[in-house]
């Protein structure tokens, strides 16, 4: 077979102490995260999962996206359940009974070289967000993060929040906040990965978190 050149495949597993997304908690216990990403100039297909070590808690995701000029459009498909529930159905895609969200999301990297920061919105468009006439929420996340680098270690700032009532608060609200950092350990010429940490507040739910993961 022939190698394509343009065509990357990376692949890759993230443990991490505990799960949490925007500010919200989807399992207080270690979650193993694996994930596979297939791309081809601009365009990729993301699949990403989480299990908990408690086996309650399962997710699955997929995203296709489409990056140019430091912009990146993407629509991602949520699917997360409780393993121990029977009434778990990954193909039910009714609106008033799926638990799938569809999200579509626009990421814009500043090209600003002194403070490159990277603005995303995002609005949950189909699925299991619905308010109390079944009608979509349409919940949006608005998110600032601010890459920085001190020595060895790779950080980034970030503030999020929604603009209004739905999946993340029952109003307009910050719900995610910190900072995190990432710093290689290199263990032999073949072997490393990186150690993960992030603290991370909500503050319409006054709660933080202090998150240790490893990447390998």
């Amino acid at each position: 077979a022939q190698e394509n050149s343009r065509v990357d495949l990376q692949a890759g597993l993230d443990v991490v102490s505990r799960y949490v997304w925007r500010g919200l908690q989807f399992s207080d216990a270690p979650n193993f995260q694996p994930y596979a990403t297939i791309s081809y100039g601009g365009l990729s297909l993301t699949g990403f999962g989480s299990y908990a070590t408690s086996k309650s808690y399962a997710e699955i995701d997929w995203t296709i996206a489409y990056s140019l000029h430091g912009l990146t459009l993407s629509v991602v498909d949520f699917y997360n359940e409780e393993e121990d529930l029977s009434m778990n159905d990954y193909f039910d895609w009714k609106r008033a009974t799926t638990v799938h969200l569809v999200e579509t999301s626009l990421t814009w990297e500043l090209p600003v070289e002194k403070f490159p920061l990277v603005a995303t919105v995002s609005t949950l468009v189909y699925g299991a967000d619905l308010n109390s006439n079944g009608n979509q929420n349409l919940s949006t996340y608005f998110e600032l993060l601010y890459p920085f680098s001190i020595k060895d270690y790779s950080l980034s700032a970030f503030v999020g929040a929604t603009g209004n009532k739905g999946y993340y608060a029952e109003k307009a609200a910050f719900v995610n906040t910190g900072i995190s950092l990432v710093r290689p350990v290199e263990v032999t010429d073949r072997f490393a990965f990186d150690l993960n940490m992030s603290f991370i507040v909500n503050p319409r739910a006054e709660d933080a978190f202090f998150i240790v993961g490893l990447t390998f």
